[in-house]
């Protein structure tokens, strides 16, 4: 299965996809009770994982639908039916695309590297990976919010962890052993710095992960990567590519290096995106981006209302 692409606007639009965390019972329930069509594609996730997502997905419990295992492959079988009825009923094409950790995997279907069975292989045993090494580890993720990177940096050093995502300039996620994090946390609780822990299950995009990039590249050789249709702007460099080897390599650094969001975002409105789309659950990536570039309009896609929101504002830029 794959995606065709036939129209382009005045407007030129950035497609985003989120990632882990994004996640709710019911979601994309709306688009798919439309049309039966996108059904499909979770039946082809099910065939393909011999996971339950669908199940998962609709009835949950939040608590196992959460789990890396689940989340992930449902998140970008869900991300993969949003886009589907965003195309259908816009027929934009993008000018680039980017994705958030997992995200980048359903950027790079939807770009056409890989169809949509091999993406749902490609992520099955990507969340296999990191959730067996997880369990080895234990540990998580801790989002610093209200300073800087460079504060962040400075107040890591004493600590083993290392950072996991530069979300925004003041949203920074830091991975390592629990026990090493609940120190990190209670420092910064006496400076009054702002931190949560996330709800994941290891220090993904950390040095911890390094083993896991080893396990994914036999997974990786297994598959028939193509040059992507369009620029995908890739979580390891934060810059755009349009080489199916450079994607290979950059998805197997990604597994254990900072996601460079802001870098992503900025080099995207650089290249002259003057609109961002999230397609996925939640709008998650929507409110980083609105801190980024506050000046771009940005837009999620999850429901029909949502679509209608976008729609109007695309007639009347396109006047």
């Amino acid at each position: 299965m794959g995606f065709k692409f036939n129209k382009v606007g005045k407007v030129k639009i950035g497609l985003l996809f989120p990632g882990q965390g994004s996640q709710y019972v019911g979601m994309g329930k709306e688009i798919i009770e439309e049309n039966s069509e996108y059904f499909e594609i979770l039946k082809i996730g099910e065939k393909i994982t011999d996971l339950p997502l669908i199940e998962k997905i609709f009835n949950g419990p939040l608590e196992e639908l959460t789990r890396t295992i689940y989340c992930q492959p449902a998140i970008f079988g869900i991300s993969l039916i949003l886009w589907k009825y965003f195309f259908t009923k816009t027929e934009i094409i993008p000018e680039s695309v980017a994705g958030h950790s997992l995200g980048e995997y359903t950027a790079l279907c939807v770009s056409n590297v890989f169809t949509i069975e091999e993406g749902f292989y490609l992520v099955k045993r990507r969340a296999e990976i990191m959730n067996s090494i997880s369990e080895k580890i234990n540990g998580s993720l801790l989002a610093i919010v209200g300073i800087s990177l460079k504060n962040v940096e400075e107040i890591i050093k004493n600590y083993d962890v290392e950072i996991s995502n530069i979300n925004s300039y003041t949203q920074i996620v830091v991975g390592g052993k629990k026990e090493e994090l609940e120190k990190l946390y209670n420092f910064l609780r006496e400076k009054q710095i702002k931190s949560i822990f996330l709800k994941v299950s290891g220090p993904f995009h950390t040095k911890f992960m390094k083993e896991g990039s080893e396990l994914l590249e036999e997974e990786i050789k297994k598959i028939n990567f193509k040059n992507p249709k369009f620029p995908v702007y890739m979580n390891f460099s934060g810059k755009k590519t349009v080489d199916k080897e450079e994607i290979k390599e950059n998805l197997l650094r990604q597994l254990y290096s900072s996601v460079r969001w802001v870098e992503t975002i900025e080099n995207m409105k650089n290249d002259g995106i003057d609109c961002f789309v999230e397609i996925g659950p939640k709008n998650v990536l929507k409110k980083i981006v609105e801190t980024i570039v506050p000046n771009i309009p940005s837009f999620n896609i999850e429901n029909p209302i949502t679509l209608e929101t976008f729609i109007s504002f695309l007639k009347k830029e396109e006047k």
